[in-house]
């Protein structure tokens, strides 16, 4: 009854990000095929992968480089390691695979909102469908989507907003200090075009920064 019941928080709690995941999961779809995968091809990447930067550069590299394919996500995907070490403290995982198959960037924010390994579950089972059926929709229907003036520059916009979205409702204290620390050393690497190796290293450095910040002023 319990497991129901914190599944169920977290699913009402995720649906800020699931309405984040649809529209990038269209575009996702949309790009599969533009890139000259088949149709069961990116919704099984969808269903097996579930990484959208991860699944971005796979259907990109997949035919003209597939060993960069493959190293590429793995690079990317590199800071999962860093959410899982976090996560696997704060809460008591029973199910390790099943948590870390839906600790996406979003639902890792989201989870410490929670101090219940299944409230993760709920976070990651709605944000899995709506990039499931959002990819679904993207491949089904891409070429009414990408005809709309509309409605496709949206679906661009909609993974930064999310982002976005998610780092202001946390940003407080140390949050905020932590948030300006790592967003600088991206940058820097950013303008240097290692945008993915910026990302990796801001989220090694920032924590133990800021924690040695911390003790010198409080």
């Amino acid at each position: 009854m319990q497991t129901t019941v914190m599944v169920k928080r977290g699913m009402i709690a995720g649906i800020p990000i699931a309405i984040g995941y649809f529209p990038v999961a269209v575009t996702f779809g949309l790009t599969a095929l533009a890139m000259g995968i088949n149709k069961t091809e990116a919704i099984l990447a969808s269903m097996l992968i579930f990484a959208g930067a991860a699944q971005f550069a796979l259907v990109n590299l997949i035919y003209s480089s597939p060993i960069n394919a493959t190293l590429i996500p793995i690079f990317l995907n590199l800071r999962h390691l860093i959410y899982g070490c976090i996560v696997s403290q704060r809460l008591n995982v029973a199910k390790p695979f099943l948590t870390a198959f839906g600790l996406t960037d979003e639902v890792f924010a989201m989870s410490f909102k929670g101090d219940d390994e299944k409230f993760v579950w709920g976070l990651a089972l709605v944000a899995y469908l709506a990039w499931v059926f959002g990819t679904v929709l993207g491949v089904l229907g891409g070429s009414i989507i990408v005809s709309n003036e509309t409605i496709y520059p949206s679906l661009v916009f909609a993974f930064p907003a999310l982002f976005f979205i998610l780092l202001i409702s946390n940003l407080k204290s140390w949050h905020l200090a932590s948030a300006l620390l790592g967003g600088f050393i991206a940058l820097v690497f950013h303008f240097y075009n290692y945008s993915s190796l910026g990302i990796l290293l801001a989220g090694i450095l920032t924590p133990p920064i800021i924690l040695t910040l911390k003790r010198w002023f409080e």
